[in-house]
């Protein structure tokens, strides 16, 4: 079993339901904990739509988070959020440049990751 992930009726990314579940749980942590929306809606208990410019919104307010911060236990738990959301936002049509050696760096870990569409 899998979660599906889409974006305008295209699948952009299917995990295994065990890591869909936590992604979701962890993304409605971090969004509530930065006071905005993941962006991400719950179409049925394994498939969920992403709305695009609500979720870049909250890509980028989760990447600022993760490179203004000194904490590096944040930088851990906003990281397992923020890198497969890159994926997602990239797939989605839109991209964040960035900045700085270590976001690029950071940028290509996620790139590494193995995420199915």
């Amino acid at each position: 079993m899998s979660y599906i992930f889409d974006i305008e009726d295209v699948t952009v990314w299917s995990p295994a339901l065990r890591v869909g579940k936590l992604y979701v749980g962890m993304a409605r942590d971090l969004a509530d904990s930065l006071g905005t929306s993941m962006g991400i809606t719950v179409m049925a208990s394994d498939f969920w739509e992403i709305e695009l410019d609500n979720f870049d919104s909250f890509v980028r307010m989760m990447n600022a988070e993760y490179f203004s911060s000194e904490h590096p236990v944040l930088k851990v738990l906003v990281g397992a959020v923020l890198a497969p959301s890159i994926i997602l936002l990239e797939r989605g049509g839109n991209s964040i440049v960035p900045r700085s050696a270590e976001e690029r760096e950071f940028f290509d870990r996620a790139h590494e990751l193995s995420m199915p569409q």
